[in-house]
């Protein structure tokens, strides 16, 4: 991942062109948004597609299981089969529905900040790996409170800093207080809004980078099994 502030892509043409190039290294960007509007789908397609471009990439599974992940990318044509056994994707299953009495099974017990918290740690700062998803910080703030899920999110902030690494925070809009939302946006360097609109459509919108430049405005989104398409044309979705 050297020489320090290069860029890595997105995979998605038309979001590279909105961050003028793609993703500083190092460096968080946060997908916000309002429920139903991809921000899953946009984590998992810029995964596959650093993975595909030879970087290490752990997915941490947190709003739901590894296989749930997996069997969505397929259904979004992105099988990531081959790339995790080339070792090049890595689910960890820090699902927070299991029950408590499985910890002995499973990595950690996620409901258990502390252990969440030391886990993740591990996985990013004693890996090979460079990429990592954290699917999602809403979860978090959900069961441990606003308080704890910002303390997360700046420790997670500063060990992708120290392996030089990329890292991609799913959140839900609507779903916290106002002050948190706006917390995380300043804690992390660049964020990635989407919204529904009344018409339906879904409009995605970068509203911060930090390093360099972006597109203002807009833009027009759309995901099926094809894949993931942005269009440019009017800044009204």
């Amino acid at each position: 991942m050297t020489p320090k502030f290069t860029r890595v892509s997105t995979g998605i043409k038309e979001l590279d062109n909105i961050l003028n190039g793609g993703l500083p290294i190092p460096s968080v960007l946060l997908i916000i948004g309002d429920v139903g509007t991809g921000k899953s789908v946009l984590c998992q397609h810029i995964l596959y597609h650093q993975a595909n471009e030879g970087f290490k990439c752990t997915y941490l599974c947190i709003d739901r299981p590894p296989l749930d992940v997996k069997l969505n990318m397929r259904s979004m044509g992105i099988d990531p089969t081959n790339l995790e056994e080339r070792g090049l994707i890595k689910f960890v299953d820090l699902f927070i529905g299991k029950e408590e009495s499985s910890k002995g099974v499973y990595l950690c017990n996620p409901r258990d900040f502390d252990d969440l918290v030391s886990t993740v740690r591990k996985l990013v700062l004693e890996s090979e790996h460079h990429v990592f998803v954290l699917d999602s910080i809403s979860s978090i703030a959900f069961l441990q409170g606003e308080r704890k899920a910002y303390d997360f999110i700046q420790r997670f902030h500063g060990w992708i800093w120290d392996v030089e690494g990329v890292g991609i925070v799913n959140a839900v809009r609507g779903g916290h207080s106002q002050f948190f939302e706006v917390a995380i946006q300043h804690a992390l360097e660049n964020t990635i809004s989407l919204r529904r609109e009344d018409n339906g459509n879904v409009c995605i919108e970068v509203t911060k980078t930090t390093r360099t430049s972006h597109k203002k405005g807009k833009f027009k989104l759309d995901i099926d099994e094809t894949g993931v398409r942005i269009k440019f044309y009017s800044t009204i979705c």
